[in-house]
């Protein structure tokens, strides 16, 4: 949805922006799908394809990854503007937006599965490779065990 608003600014891009009102309306709505859909992919993705054990270290290498790219899109950005002009910016970074839906579309794994499979598939993966740990707490069995706000005597 973002790459067709993003198209549709890129290729009208002389006619609407001197209608002013017409430009910020669709400008802030290409900004807002941005947001939306590719702004929340890599906590979505992340959170939901990684075993609990290492959930937190996965999404931080893929925040990482995304910082990154964030950061050479940034210095990508002028070069484009200069020889392009904003025209040539709203239709490259639409391009990237169809490539980064395509990915999405067929990269990321479906996540339709319970977290708690991925936690036992990741358990036996463990024992599988000599990996031998308790896991959780086995007197409690948390969360039922924890006992919030009372006052031990």
């Amino acid at each position: 949805m973002q790459a067709v608003l993003g198209f549709v600014l890129g290729g009208a891009y002389h006619k609407i922006v001197p209608i002013f009102p017409l430009f910020v309306v669709m400008y802030g709505v290409f900004l807002t799908l941005g947001e939306v859909g590719p702004g929340s992919t890599v906590v979505l993705a992340s959170s939901e394809r990684f075993p609990t054990a290492i959930r937190g270290q996965m999404m931080g290498l893929c925040s990482a990854v995304s910082k990154a790219g964030a950061a050479i899109g940034t210095q990508v950005f002028i070069p484009i503007t200069s020889g392009a002009g904003d025209q040539g910016a709203f239709l490259v970074g639409s391009a990237f937006a169809v490539l980064g839906a395509l990915i999405a579309f067929f990269v990321i794994p479906d996540v339709g599965r319970k977290l708690e499979d991925e936690d036992e598939n990741w358990k036996k993966y463990l024992e599988e490779n000599g990996w031998v740990a308790d896991w959780g707490d086995n007197e409690t069995k948390d969360p039922k065990g924890v006992i919030i706000n009372q006052r031990s005597s």
